[in-house]
């Protein structure tokens, strides 16, 4: 990756004199943001554009350069390609629309480009894509003009629409929030996020990482960047509702959609998920001050409404407002006029008009170490005040570099005054209290959250070749309970006592081996949820319940399932996992039962997780504290669970073939967990995603 953003020189193919020639732009581009490497420009046409002398073709430029950047229509984009490589030119960017974005009738089109990829070992950002910038060598090759706004800094935007990622520049721009590289990256035919994230955690001048995508290349590849990074990765995912598109034949895949699972690779990983750009502006604005190093916040306000929202703020997102030390308390009380205030934090400074008093106060905060942060919120109208805040603003700045604390500035006035305040500095401003302390949670959250590495060690007493066996000749779709249950049992996962039969005098011997009392239950794989078919009968304790049973449910199915039924101090669970495009396993945890979906209690993990991640997941549910003792009953015996919950996953990463599978309810007592109903689907062939 380094050698498109640290090119030295490049060659634009598809430029013309034409005034609606889009590869202009591009030279324009270049000039513009001053690039002062090697610049050739191509174009059957030739002529020229701002003194560039435009080849015929990239075979007719003196020498080979270190990128291409290609803006043809699509049909001859192949043939430059192989120009470009006959050329010794290794790395290119193809802007170029028209391929798979306009149907998969393209898809033909995109192999072209990939064989000849590999057939030169070349790499390729795109296509259908607005291009790429380094704001520190000036490098800037989108085929739209975009104005050098934004300065030179350390974010990195990493963007599937360049629509999307302009307009994040263009806002960087007015918040004067600087960036290190800017790549639209489309359609992601050869180089992906993650490739381009690879780079941005091993270059220097990239602190933070922003991410726009509208689907995940590599979502476990991602996760384990994140996890080894020691800089911030923000994600801004979008294209949530396409797993609304499919039906889930179990709790599992209805509880872990799409989108829910991208939710929990990001808690898993530690990167911080955003839902607009707003959010990400400000959770961007946020790194860009010092990291808070604990949760005691302080809070100094010219408004009392506003410090109520700060407050309110303050304990959404976990913060502390500690009590002020008497000193701060002194200096307000001395130069307050009315004194109907009452000093505590937040600081309401509504009866105090000396901006310099403001400064010491907040200095006093900043060299205090009992603060981790600082919310300054400060309020005027018009041009009344309008020279001395601006210079509170760059006080309030150098003092946040002096502590090396972080301190959150959060103005209202007139947007005239707003403007020059935010011309007067390139120190971040906010407009919303909740906002200024989302930017510093999220700061904090990232800087103190220790991720666990996926688990590379598989719990003691799997067989998994005895699974495989089982699975040998399974058809695709649900898997019959016994199959099920051998699949499980070889993982070590614990299930009632059970038994099948075919006949009604097979079941009364299985129910007299078991013994009472029994649930019998259809073994159809056709019935789902058996509740609701009336296809399951509990509490059976005698032969003559077993025959007005089997006779009740032999209309689903011959075979029925005998299991032993438990009874007592017991909680129902749920544990389930299924294979998700882009990530593989993921496995979920949460309260079961009956009405799981209503609830909608789980946390979801992408597999093989650790038990120290099983303990973070049951912690996470609602249901935790139900597995605690209260009013009388036992702790549920959360060590088996948890090992439980680890050997799903690994059930489910070893064989994924295995789609889907659903235990639920579990059943948990102090002295165990067993399963007490348990479904596995199977696709077709090893890892291929079933509908």
């Amino acid at each position: 990756m380094k050698d498109f953003f640290e090119a030295k020189s490049v060659v634009i193919v598809g430029v013309s004199a034409s005034p609606d020639n889009m590869g202009r732009a591009i030279i324009y581009n270049l000039v513009r943001y001053q690039y002062s490497g090697i610049v050739y420009a191509v174009g059957p046409k030739g002529g020229s554009f701002l003194g560039f002398k435009i080849y015929p073709s990239v075979l007719d430029i003196p020498e080979p350069t270190d990128l291409a950047v290609i803006l043809v229509p699509a049909k001859f984009v192949p043939e430059v390609l192989r120009q470009c490589g006959e050329k010794g030119i290794r790395r290119v960017v193809v802007e170029s629309a028209g391929f798979t974005e306009l149907g998969q009738d393209r898809a033909g089109l995109e192999q072209e480009v990939l064989g000849i990829l590999r057939n030169y070992d070349m790499r390729l950002i795109g296509p259908n894509c607005v291009g790429i910038i380094n704001r520190h060598t000036g490098l800037a090759v989108p085929f739209m003009p975009i104005e050098p706004l934004a300065p030179p800094g350390n974010i990195a935007v990493i963007a599937q629409s360049g629509g999307v990622g302009g307009s994040l520049l263009n806002m960087f721009g007015g918040e004067k929030l600087g960036y290190s590289i800017f790549a639209s990256i489309g359609n992601k035919l050869n180089v992906t996020e993650c490739d381009l994230v690879d780079y941005c955690i091993a270059t220097d001048h990239t602190k933070t990482i922003f991410l726009y995508l509208e689907g995940i290349s590599d979502g476990r590849r991602l996760m384990e960047q994140a996890m080894r990074a020691k800089k911030p990765i923000v994600l801004h995912k979008s294209n949530r509702t396409e797993a609304g598109k499919s039906i889930a034949r179990s709790h599992s895949a209805s509880l872990s959609s799409d989108d829910t699972v991208v939710d929990a690779a990001c808690c898993q990983a530690g990167i911080i998920r955003v839902q607009d750009q707003t959010e990400a502006l400000t959770v961007l604005k946020g790194f860009s001050l010092p990291i808070p190093k604990g949760p005691k916040l302080a809070v100094i306000s010219r408004s009392g409404g506003h410090a109520v929202v700060a407050a309110d703020a303050a304990e959404e997102y976990g913060f502390q407002l500690v009590p002020f030390p008497e000193k701060i308390i002194k200096m307000a009380e001395d130069r307050a006029r009315a004194g109907v205030v009452r000093f505590q934090n937040p600081l309401d400074l509504g009866d105090v008009f000396d901006l310099r008093l403001y400064l010491m106060l907040a200095e006093e905060v900043m060299k205090d170490p009992i603060f981790d942060a600082l919310l300054f919120v400060h309020h005027y109208q018009g041009a009344l005040d309008g020279g001395h805040s601006r210079s509170l603003v760059k006080e309030l700045d150098a003092m946040s570099k002096r502590y090396d604390k972080p301190l959150a500035f959060c103005l209202f006035t007139s947007p005239e005054e707003y403007l020059a305040n935010r011309r007067a500095t390139d120190f971040p401003i906010f407009t919303d209290p909740r906002h200024a302390i989302r930017a510093l949670a999220a700061t904090a959250k990232w800087a103190t959250f220790q991720p666990i590495p996926f688990a590379n060690e598989p719990p003691g007493g799997l067989n998994r070749s005895q699974a495989l066996e089982t699975l040998e000749h399974a058809p695709r779709g649900l898997l019959g309970p016994a199959e099920s249950a051998l699949i499980l049992e070889a993982y070590g996962i614990r299930l009632v006592p059970w038994r099948i039969a075919s006949t009604e005098e097979e079941t009364i011997l299985m129910a007299e081996e078991l013994g009472f009392p029994l649930v019998m239950k259809t073994a159809s794989p056709k019935v789902i949820h058996k509740t609701e078919a009336g296809a399951i009968v509990l509490n059976i304790e005698n032969v003559d319940d077993v025959r007005r049973a089997y006779m009740k449910l032999s209309k689903f199915d011959r075979r029925v399932l005998l299991q032993r039924m438990v009874r007592g101090d017991g909680l129902e669970w749920i544990a389930g996992g299924r294979q998700v495009d882009q990530f593989g396993p993921v496995v979920l945890t949460g309260l079961g039962g009956i009405t799981v979906e209503v609830i909608g209690d789980r946390a979801i993990r992408v597999a093989p997780i650790t038990r120290e991640e099983a303990k973070r997941m049951v912690d996470e549910t609602k249901g935790a504290k139900l597995l605690e003792p209260f009013r009388g009953k036992k702790a549920k015996d959360r060590d088996a669970l948890e090992d439980l919950i680890v050997r799903l996953s690994w059930l489910l990463y070893d064989i994924p073939r295995i789609g889907e599978i659903d235990l639920n309810p579990l059943w948990i007592t102090d002295e165990g967990v067993v399963a007490l109903d348990w479904r596995i689907i199977v696709f077709r062939e090893e890892g291929v995603l079933g509908e």
